[in-house]
């Protein structure tokens, strides 16, 4: 039998073996192919037609498999991380044009319910966030992370109600997906709550639960003056984090240096709720209906941004202690509600921003197309805006916001430089580098275009150099270009003209100069693409490298959004 395997069938097998806990996604030219098991469920759950490639073989000895596009996989893959799957992306690693044998391939992503990132898998108005738990006979630790901002928060516990706190941070958080310690997962009834109660996908993790280790890559990803912010008496916070971060990076097999906003708390800082009583309040949801329609979210939410809304969110399901703090916030509403026309126009100036800690998040992970630039330089140039009329509040949090929120307009300057207003879908097809930013691009539109420049510049040229006034350059498909003179001027035809047709009328040359622009012609769409694409990346990079400014700006664009959004409430509500 194993004789009969194909090379591909082969490496496919070697790499579903390292993945056997996902649906793997192979891919095959413009497909994603799955086989086998995989095929069988991906079939079932996506309603895709099963197939084979064994059809002269008998039933049992036939591989079933079905495939999508990889183009539109987003949508396939949304409804499986939905139903709580994981789905692992296998890519060519090598260009099948310069493969020796078999193209190479490898596993570049793995998607989980708590680690995916595409805008077609989530909620814009509420976080995804992934989950690393340690539990054991004395402490308690919860970790969450969600991977689409960056945002990263850790408390821990210790005592014998550790695990009653624990539970309510997570009914807090509610994650998508968590990463347990043995004590976690041996834990029946916290297993249970998670996939009863909270639908949270569950992972058992405990060789991530190593304390060197965890500490090690906290250091690594935070830096050592956020690490030093973790309690020392208690390891649980470390534990739970560095067992999340482990997690991040085996299952994303990306730089993830977006990821450094770390918060520690301590139990007291905001109120706690058990789930119950989250329920009854009907904080983000009703009771009877499970939406949000109806809740106290619902008559609060007048937010204009996604990450205003997100939160506003967080505020509800995080309340404040501190009274210093509460009253900040009280001061900057009421202040708020006291300047119609400042907030109305900051309002305003709010509603055409996007969800730029989203933005950001994807423009660093480098699933980011052009689009996704545009959107993000659309928002920044909105922040002028936004601060010009912050300016009317002199004290306060509202003064303060104007003072912290950095305009970016370096970042976007340098997008507005680069890139076309409105880019094309995909990023490896060229055409949306912006005239006048790269000469040698500039010059491959000017041959894709058909280089009518060019070859009027050549004809010119040639008419100058040789006195034929009726010289003129042309284009067939058996010849390629050419250069025609007419009988009456076939004296003055230069030695360096090569002759390949004679016409009635004339003769039909080539020259050096022709079939060297010939070949630039035929060339000119790959260099165009490989060129934009290098500098797109390079754009990228460069954003990225200012990932903890826009990340900041974003946090202070979605308080300002939350404070509009209850001064609005306030007042409609006198």
């Amino acid at each position: 039998m194993m004789a009969e395997i194909t090379p591909m069938m082969k490496q496919y097998l070697e790499i579903k073996e390292q993945n056997k806990d996902s649906i793997l996604f192979f891919r095959l030219g413009d497909f994603y192919e799955m086989f086998n098991e995989d095929a069988k469920l991906a079939s079932r759950e996506l309603d895709l037609t099963l197939t084979t490639r064994d059809r002269g073989k008998a039933a049992e000895d036939q591989t079933p498999m079905c495939g999508i596009p990889y183009h539109s996989s987003d949508a396939y893959i949304a409804r499986l991380i939905a139903k709580g799957y994981k789905v692992a992306i296998c890519e060519q690693t090598e260009d099948p044009a310069l493969a020796k044998g078999l193209v190479k391939r490898d596993i570049i992503r793995v998607i989980t319910p708590g680690t995916v990132i595409d805008s077609a898998c989530l909620d814009d108005r509420r976080g995804n966030f992934l989950c690393g738990i340690f539990l054991d006979g004395q402490n308690a630790g919860a970790a969450f992370c969600d991977m689409t901002t960056g945002h990263t928060h850790v408390t821990a516990f210790s005592g014998d109600d550790r695990a009653e706190h624990l539970y309510n941070e997570l009914s807090r958080f509610s994650p998508a997906e968590a990463v347990l310690s043995a004590g976690a997962y041996d834990n029946g009834e916290l297993v249970e709550y998670l996939r009863d109660k909270l639908s949270c996908a569950v992972e058992r993790g405990e060789n991530r639960f190593e304390l060197k280790a965890c500490e090690k890559a906290i250091r690594a990803q935070f830096g050592e003056e956020r690490f030093a912010s973790l309690p020392r008496n208690n390891p649980a916070a470390s534990l739970a984090l560095g067992a999340l971060l482990s997690y991040l990076h085996e299952t994303q097999k990306t730089d993830l240096s977006y990821i450094k906003d770390l918060e520690y708390y301590e139990q007291g800082r905001f109120m706690e709720l058990d789930l119950s009583a989250r329920r009854n309040l009907e904080l983000t949801e009703t009771i009877r209906a499970k939406e949000k329609r109806g809740s106290l979210l619902w008559v609060l939410d007048k937010t204009k941004t996604a990450m205003g809304a997100r939160n506003l969110r967080a505020w509800l399901t995080r309340p404040l202690r501190d009274v210093a703090a509460i009253e900040r916030r009280l001061g900057a509403v009421e202040a708020l509600t006291k300047n119609t026309v400042a907030r109305e126009e900051l309002i305003l100036s709010l509603s055409g921003i996007s969800d730029m800690e989203r933005l950001i998040g994807r423009i660093a992970y480098g699933t980011a197309g052009g689009r996704d630039f545009a959107s993000l330089r659309n928002s920044i140039e909105r922040i002028t805006e936004v601060k010009s009329q912050l300016a009317a509040f002199t004290t306060g949090r509202l003064h303060e916001l104007d003072n912290e929120l950095d305009t970016l307009t370096d970042v976007a300057q340098s997008i507005r430089d680069t890139l076309v207003d409105e880019p094309p879908f995909s990023v490896r097809e060229g055409g949306f580098i912006r005239k006048g930013y790269n000469a040698e691009v500039d010059r491959l539109h000017e041959i894709l275009s058909g280089g009518k420049g060019l070859l009027a510049d050549i004809e010119t040229r040639e008419k100058e150099k040789t006195g034929i006034r009726t010289l003129k350059i042309g284009y067939n498909k058996v010849f390629g270009y050419y250069i025609e003179v007419s009988n009456s001027f076939k004296d003055l035809v230069p030695d360096t003209y090569i002759r390949k047709q004679t016409l009635v009328n004339g003769e039909r040359y080539i020259t050096e100069e022709l079939k060297s622009l010939e070949q630039e012609i035929l060339t000119a769409g790959d260099r165009d693409k490989a060129l934009e694409f290098e500098i797109f990346t390079a754009l990228r990079e460069s954003v990225t490298a200012e990932s903890v400014r826009i990340q900041r700006a974003a946090g202070l664009i979605a308080e300002l959004d939350t404070l509009c959004s209850l001064a609005s409430v306030a007042v409609n509500n006198n």
